[in-house]
């Protein structure tokens, strides 16, 4: 009996102890801490595989970008706001399809400034274009705002296991148009890794996106409408207060109709892989 009664205390001291554990667990708080006068740098890569579908036809094409993103710490405000001056330092994008192969140089735009108004937890407060770019097309007034896409970090302090979420809406002006993006994402404060000899916290990350809005190319109307799915892993420093690595994969389904001198309708689908990585000096 006295050893039934030993083994219900040992048992009663394990779950103790482990209770004590699991609150004892370290909480984060996990937020931007850009230093006034530094300028960081962040190399984006994305691989895109599309397909297309026009007047009863199929067409399947590849794209890649390779971007250097210079972000310049211009101030902090006394609210305790971070005034962020971005700006793109070299920019390639490589198109293969049916039709042609081609490798452009994004010379319009290089040096383009932008400058960005975040919170500590990177709540975007304001958003000014300092240098505009002229022949945008594409690649006008929508590129210079997704210069620098900014997570939104936990408002409170999380442990290992814990989740937030974020829900942003984005306009974003391209072709004489606006598009409007919705994402709901949800993350997951999951671990700790070394990477790129900083000691990270692993967030990972799912969610959804929707956009829609219109264009306008050659006096026609392009309406746009589609939704997709993301997911992927982020590595945090949170002595520096900033990003490292980024791995993100999203899949779209969108479709374009377009009226005016011609009526069509374009269904595409999109998978893209992308990665940010911090540049060290």
């Amino acid at each position: 009996m006295n050893k039934f009664y030993s083994h219900l205390s040992l048992i009663a001291i394990a779950i103790l102890l482990s209770a004590s554990f699991l609150f004892a667990q370290d909480s984060y708080k996990i937020e931007y801490k850009f230093q006034k006068g530094k300028t960081y740098r962040f190399n984006h890569t994305s691989n895109s595989n599309i397909t297309q579908e026009m007047m009863g036809k199929e067409m399947k094409m590849t794209n890649a970008s390779d971007m250097t993103i210079r972000v310049a710490v211009d101030d902090l405000t006394k609210e305790g706001n971070i005034v962020l001056i971005v700006s793109v330092d070299s920019a390639k994008n490589t198109t293969k399809s049916p039709m042609m192969d081609t490798t452009m140089i994004l010379s319009n735009l290089i040096g383009k400034r932008t400058k960005i108004t975040v919170s500590k937890l990177g709540t975007v407060i304001s958003r000014e274009v300092i240098d505009t770019i002229k022949n945008e097309g594409m690649m006008g007034s929508g590129s210079q705002r997704g210069m620098a896409q900014i997570t939104r970090l936990p408002e409170k302090e999380v442990k290992i296991g814990e989740k937030w979420n974020s829900t942003t809406v984005d306009t974003i002006e391209s072709m004489g148009g606006k598009i409007y993006h919705t994402s709901v994402i949800e993350y997951t404060l999951s671990g700790k890794e070394k990477k790129q000899n900083h000691d990270c916290l692993k967030i990972e990350y799912t969610g959804t996106t929707s956009d829609t809005g219109k264009m306008m190319m050659n006096s026609m109307e392009l309406f746009v409408e589609g939704s997709g799915k993301v997911k992927g892993v982020m590595f945090f420093d949170p002595e520096a207060g900033v990003t490292v690595v980024d791995e993100t994969t999203t899949d779209n389904e969108q479709t374009m109709a377009i009226t005016g001198q011609q009526n069509m309708t374009i269904p595409m689908s999109v998978s893209s892989k992308s990665t940010k990585i911090l540049l060290e000096k």
